[in-house]
């Protein structure tokens, strides 16, 4: 029982992760311009309106699974996307294709490179998105046609672009002048390829907008022109090695949904089975140490290591911390004005000042440093005694009273 209940969590979670992910992964359509999508972005209308038409819709799920036997006369092959096509995989499959009476290319965005994708001479700019009109000679438009949902503004380049035929021009007369721009791109066949038409008007197709305007029109002469219309989706895997692309582009679009699932479980169960700090602690000392004995202690280290300068420094760090209040100043002060204004109190030069209360200078041997101490703890003191400011005390400036030999017996000298 104990083992029952340690692994059961385990596999519950692990087979509720599998259905899950077999529910999120089925083929249905969150994918736009999918068949078999019902949903606003999918092009289910378009496909049922054909099949009720008489014609056969074939769903090919990546190139390799499209057999280049089975295109044959009276099949129209739509491309609902190039985005997976490299500059070898999208010829190749194109070549594959010359047996089908036309091939049908939906361009979903400019940053769509398909003329790379397809060998074509072609170049894309966004669409303004207002409804075109046809304007120009071609079997599958009609005159007044309007078109909603432009996206993409097609450019055929190049020495043959005289032989493509453009359709919903930006505006009318604006291929007059030898362009070819518009919607609708239409290449003839040649040896290398069926007859293409490339719409940059994807989103007019779909379930949303295909009953707007003349969309649902323009959709049914173009893919159901022929007794069969096979749908290609390409899939990460028809790019091939020519395609540059991150790991997250190769991958299946249906791994999307497993791997947000297995996530949201892994930081589930890091939170569940995850430690906390509980509260802190508060442990007694094995010993209290006064500050007297660690004050002490801190000097005797400093005469053992003969840091002189260091002792001077704390010294001097205090006097500034003591004297700074005493004169109306925060304690943040700089201890250059702090030693100007200690100059002015007391009647001394600043240069003096500076000297006992900011620079160490050199100190040669414990005398020397004993001395500067006093001398410190005199200005403090003149500071202290109003009736003491203004002058100077000739034990700081006369050497004999500093020097060890003339210390009595009664004297105690005191070390930081």
């Amino acid at each position: 029982m104990t083992r029952v209940r340690r692994f059961a969590p385990w596999v519950l979670l692990l087979v509720a992760t599998v259905l899950v992910a077999a529910l999120l992964s089925t083929p249905q359509a969150d994918e736009p311009l999918h068949p078999r999508n019902n949903g606003p972005g999918g092009a289910q209308a378009v496909a049922q309106v054909l099949q009720q038409q008489g014609v056969e819709v074939q769903l090919v799920t990546g190139s390799a699974d499209l057999d280049p036997g089975d295109v044959t006369a009276g099949t129209t092959v739509l491309l609902p996307h190039t985005d997976y096509l490299g500059p070898e995989s999208g010829p190749e499959l194109v070549a594959s294709l010359t047996g089908a009476d036309r091939l049908v290319v939906l361009v979903p965005g400019a940053q769509t490179r398909v003329g790379e994708a397809l060998g074509l001479d072609v170049s894309t700019a966004w669409g303004s998105g207002i409804p075109v009109v046809a304007d120009c000679d071609d079997p599958f438009a009609r005159d007044g046609d309007r078109l909603s949902g432009w996206d993409v503004l097609l450019s055929a380049d190049g020495p043959d672009r005289t032989e493509v035929t453009a359709c919903y021009p930006p505006g009318a007369g604006h291929n007059l002048g030898g362009g070819r721009e518009g919607a609708l791109l239409t290449f003839p066949a040649t040896e290398d390829r069926p007859e293409t038409v490339l719409v940059g008007a994807a989103t007019s197709w779909t379930n949303a907008r295909v009953t707007e305007e003349a969309n649902a029109a323009l959709a049914l002469r173009l893919l159901g022109g022929g007794d069969r219309l096979v749908w290609v989706l390409p899939q990460p895997g028809d790019a091939g090695l020519d395609a540059a692309g991150s790991l997250w582009d190769v991958l299946p679009r249906n791994l999307t949904a497993a791997v947000v699932l297995l996530t949201g479980a892994v930081l589930a169960l890091a939170l569940w089975q995850g430690r906390r700090l509980g509260p802190v602690v508060v442990e007694p000392l094995p010993a209290v140490v006064r500050a007297s004995e660690t004050t002490s202690s801190r000097g005797r280290l400093y005469r053992q290591a003969a840091d002189r300068e260091h002792a001077l420094r704390a010294v001097q760090a205090g006097a500034r911390r003591r004297t700074a209040p005493r004169l109306g100043l925060p304690r943040s002060i700089d201890p250059e004005a702090l030693a100007d204004a200690v100059a002015t109190a007391t009647g001394r030069t600043a240069a003096e000042v500076r000297t006992l209360l900011v620079d160490p200078g050199h100190l040669p041997d414990d005398a020397a440093l004993v001395h500067r101490v006093r001398q410190v703890r005199v200005l403090e003191e003149q500071l202290s005694d109003p009736a003491r400011q203004g002058t100077t005390d000739p034990s700081t400036t006369d050497p004999s009273t500093t020097d060890p030999s003339t210390t009595g017996p009664g004297t105690t000298e005191r070390t930081p």
